[in-house]
């Protein structure tokens, strides 16, 4: 009767160490939850700038929800639904603005080129008359 006390005392300090780490590393996990979510909330205050500052779509922006569970509910907006299509149309406009002014580009390069052409002809033409 006494061993078996004494192995039940000894399970029981046994499982009283193993809930102590666990709890200790709760704490741990929990401590480093909190320094992430502090990280993402720095993080949503800067993407929200640069959404203003771009100006992509109005009234978007990043409202952290400590209590989601995905992705999309912790940030408080869907990116694929939301920020994605906003980004690509702004993509597709900084390309074809970027197509016209190369285009641009080459015009005057050109336009460059004969004016270059006309001005040596003209100074060849002033150097043969004195």
């Amino acid at each position: 009767m006494k061993r078996e006390l004494q192995a039940v005392e000894r399970d029981i300090m046994e499982a009283e160490v193993v809930r102590n780490g666990w709890e200790e590393k709760s704490w741990d996990l929990d401590t480093m939850i909190g320094h992430k979510f502090k990280e993402l909330e720095a993080l949503s205050i800067e993407c929200n700038q640069a959404l203003r500052r771009l100006k992509l779509v109005q009234g978007l922006q990043y409202v952290l929800n400590a209590k989601g569970s995905s992705p999309a509910e912790v940030l408080g907006i869907d990116y694929k639904s939301t920020l994605k299509p906003a980004l690509d149309s702004f993509a597709d406009d900084i390309n074809k603005s970027s197509m016209s002014k190369l285009e641009e580009l080459i015009s005057l390069q050109q336009q460059s080129v004969e004016n270059a052409t006309k001005i040596e002809a003209k100074r060849n033409r002033v150097a043969a008359l004195q």
